[in-house]
């Protein structure tokens, strides 16, 4: 790995593989959902999506026509924290891939002409999601855990929100964050580290007039969630089921114990949650929980779905669950799976360029990644008591939250076993 910072305060680091035959280039922006306190909600992503469509030079199509030209492949995303453009290219077309993209992060124009068609496409994207009953149950937990920060809910935002952006947004918005200091660069794949920066050195990147401090987040305010339940009525055949609660953030070392405890309990058929919902009872095709560490919140969240007349049996499966993991030691042999299971996977994942790229801009813009030697030393120090203090701190029944989504009938059931009454 070999790092540089311009002059302009742009973060330039690559990571060559000399066998590699491609090379991919990522412009990770230190702005996305989390961000949008003083904008209308959604603006992130849509900027991501205005900035395929032109700049001061260059016109939509000719874009495209340019990522074939160069035999490439483009495209982004929006997080909570980050948004990434990048664009795979042979590597040695690697300076037309960075040109355009540099280009298009620093000199997109927004044209006024493609504003509204392109708030059509994102509020289809925001119908999609809320037709999909797990898609709108996940929304509304994260809606429920975000609390006093509506912005951090979803990064799509609402239908109302993304129609009221304007063109003045969408300037101030790039104005703000996409400052090269608030921008690193990271190539991955072929690439020569002194020829990239030679060849960044005489394209036109607009640094700030004055260095801006560090854009920093306030974290999360934690909201009471009781351990209550919140019904979604759809007419669906299967009831979902949504659960989550507040966790640790990405820079806390139990982190690396929440993976391993979370394993063991939701991390696979062999995990508690495996065994017991699909293996021994058939409840469910399959069950999930995961960790989230972020920067300014921490979440722990969970999924099944599963016959409307055993959602109630599932969610208590889930509860005994997490009290058992605060009660009783992990046996060794189960500890020894997840570890072994968690630094496999990530393991694996190095030899992929993008797993590569994410990391090295997650250790720049966050310090929330380590190197995967260290990450490995982490988990494999995780031991039994470390399991039970972090599920005595976290997994706690009464200071979560379940959404359900359900026919009307299964959640008036459901409402009637909750209160202690009989239909």
């Amino acid at each position: 790995m070999k790092k540089t910072v311009l002059c302009n305060g742009l973060t330039v680091i690559t990571d060559h593989n000399e066998k590699a035959v491609s090379t991919l280039i990522c412009y990770w922006v230190k702005a996305g959902g989390h961000y949008e306190a003083a904008y209308p909600h959604g603006i992130a992503h849509f900027l991501e999506h205005m900035m395929f469509q032109g700049t001061m030079t260059r016109t939509q199509e000719r874009i495209n026509e340019l990522v074939e030209e160069c035999g490439g492949r483009r495209g982004a995303s929006t997080g909570n924290n980050r948004t990434k453009y990048f664009i795979y290219t042979p590597y040695d077309e690697w300076k037309q891939g960075v040109e355009l993209l540099t280009d298009m992060v620093f000199h997109s124009t927004f044209p006024e002409q493609e504003l509204a068609k392109e708030k059509k496409v994102v509020i289809e994207e925001i119908k999609r999601a809320e037709d999909n009953p797990r898609e709108h149950g996940r929304r509304e937990l994260m809606r429920m855990l975000s609390g006093m920060h509506p912005e951090r809910a979803n990064c799509l935002g609402t239908e109302a929100s993304v129609s009221s952006i304007t063109r003045d947004d969408l300037l101030r918005f790039h104005e703000q964050f996409y400052q090269p200091s608030n921008i690193v660069l990271v190539v991955t794949g072929h690439i020569d580290h002194a020829a990239l920066v030679d060849y960044l050195e005489s394209l036109t990147i607009p640094a700030a007039p004055e260095m801006s401090a560090p854009i920093v987040l306030d974290k999360l305010k934690l909201c009471p969630l009781d351990g209550r339940t919140i019904h979604i009525a759809r007419d669906i055949r299967q009831s979902q089921l949504h659960w989550g609660m507040y966790g640790p953030y990405i820079d806390s070392e139990e982190r690396y114990t929440g993976f391993v405890a979370l394993h063991v309990l939701g991390g696979g058929s062999a995990s508690r949650l495996g065994k017991q919902i699909r293996g021994d009872r058939g409840l469910a095709y399959d069950v999930s929980v995961r960790l989230s560490p972020g920067v300014s919140e921490g979440f722990i969240t969970g999924y099944v779905a599963t016959d409307p007349q055993r959602i109630d049996e599932a969610r208590n499966i889930i509860i005994a669950e997490l009290n058992r993991l605060k009660i009783e030691r992990l046996q060794d042999d189960e500890l020894t799976r997840a570890k072994k299971w968690i630094t496999a996977r990530y393991l694996v994942a190095e030899d992929y360029p993008e797993a590569i790229n994410s990391r090295l801009a997650s250790i720049h813009l966050f310090h929330g990644a380590v190197d995967p030697n260290d990450f490995v030393d982490k988990i494999r120090t995780v031991s039994v008591d470390d399991v039970l203090h972090f599920a005595e701190t976290y997994l706690n029944a009464d200071k979560m939250l379940f959404v359900q989504v359900s026919r009307d009938g299964d959640a008036f059931v459901a409402d009637l076993k909750n209160d202690g009454r009989t239909a």
